[in-house]
């Protein structure tokens, strides 16, 4: 990391690679894809200079929050920066998005300004403030969810910023905020396929805020509603319960209505007082058809328990020797796996539960060629 000075506002250089990545990130949706262009550099190059500090959000996670919100946050030491970076050239004002304010879980102890200068490839890191100086003198614009700051009201010497963290570690730096209510899972799965929609520009100003607020708070939601914005779509089982089934899915009922007898032997035991839907995807490995099928039950309160089979498209068919079966965490980590033997006609998982949110995926592998589906809960 080269500093252009070492003054009280230190002037950072953006590395030419860092500078170069930034600008290949996947928005569908210009203001996004300058968003997320702020951040990526601003993240990569303010952790450099921070030097013992740590990003809170993992690189996949932070590429979906930017499609919802400008800004980065920190862990550096016991203290919680928010970085919130911006191109104009204007420093009267620090101007925070209502997110990192006002919802309890994001909110942090520092906020810095940084002014990124594409051309220069620079940032200027002009200012810092406390959150509960943003609530106490910060102005409020209802009209786009900010809180503004004038400059002459921030400190402006990161000299002072170290060695008051240094002298003053128990200092109060948080106002006291409101807790903002659960969203149920019916209603936020309808919130994000409504503001995943890319002819919405700014899905934060789409709904109120304390129905945003608390849609973000829910990290699965989240992360799914920045995963829509960027077209990477996964398969809602949520909205299986909905009658509404994923395209390259069918019910079973509707995937072997004519017969009865058939679609009585593929059934999978389900509790009949529980909500229950089997939907089955047909896969082509290798010149062989498999049957994809997962069960899905709805228990109490927003848990799903599901089941996941796989067999041939033939009565009383041989799966081949070899194939697999596995469930990957969202991470890509493996949490169970299954291999057909001699004989074998279907091979399954043990069943699961997991709770509204919970992204996994299934991977089918045969001969060196593999197919993988992604679902949420």
């Amino acid at each position: 990391m080269t500093y252009l000075n070492a003054l009280a506002q230190p002037v950072l250089e953006i590395p030419p690679s860092i500078n170069a990545a930034a600008w290949q990130n996947r928005s569908r949706t210009a203001p996004a894809r300058w968003n997320t262009y702020l951040n990526q550099v601003c993240s990569q190059t303010v952790s450099d200079w921070l030097q013992d500090a740590r990003e809170t959000l993992d690189r996949t996670a932070l590429q979906n929050l930017w499609q919802l919100v400008n800004g980065t946050s920190f862990r550096l030491n016991a203290h919680r920066i928010i970085v919130i970076p911006d191109k104009t050239m204007d420093t009267r004002e620090f101007r925070v998005p209502q997110e990192w304010v006002d919802i309890p879980s994001w909110v942090g102890d520092y906020y810095f300004a940084a002014q990124v200068d594409p051309d220069e490839a620079t940032i200027l890191i002009w200012g810092y403030t406390t959150h509960a100086q943003l609530k106490a003198l910060g102005e409020y614009d209802a009209s786009d969810r900010m809180y503004s700051l004038d400059a002459e009201q921030m400190s402006q010497d990161f000299a002072v910023f170290a060695l008051t963290r240094e002298l003053y570690p128990q200092a109060v730096t948080r106002a006291e905020i409101a807790a903002l209510a659960p969203v149920p899972a019916v209603q936020a799965e309808n919130l994000v396929q409504r503001l995943a929609n890319p002819e919405i520009l700014q899905p934060r100003l789409e709904i109120p805020f304390q129905l945003w607020g608390a849609l973000l708070e829910q990290s699965e939601w989240q992360q799914r509603l920045g995963q829509l914005r960027q077209g990477v779509r996964s398969v809602s089982l949520r909205q299986w319960l909905q009658n509404t089934i994923a395209e390259g899915w069918q019910t079973l009922d509707s995937l072997l209505g004519d017969e009865p007898a058939l679609a009585y032997r593929f059934r999978q035991t389900a509790d009949a007082t529980r909500p229950t839907v089997q939907c089955v995807k047909i896969l082509e490995l290798r010149e062989h058809t498999f049957w994809l099928s997962v069960v899905i039950e709805q228990e109490e309160g927003d848990r799903l328990s599901v089941r996941v089979q796989l067999r041939g498209a033939e009565r009383d068919e041989i799966l081949p020797s070899g194939v697999m079966l596995t469930m990957l965490s969202s991470a890509g980590e493996v949490v169970q796996s299954v291999e057909a033997r001699d004989q074998d006609n279907l091979i399954q998982l043990r069943r699961f539960r997991c709770s509204a949110g919970t992204e996994f995926s299934l991977q089918i592998s045969f001969d060196r060629v593999q197919v993988t589906e992604d679902f949420i809960a």
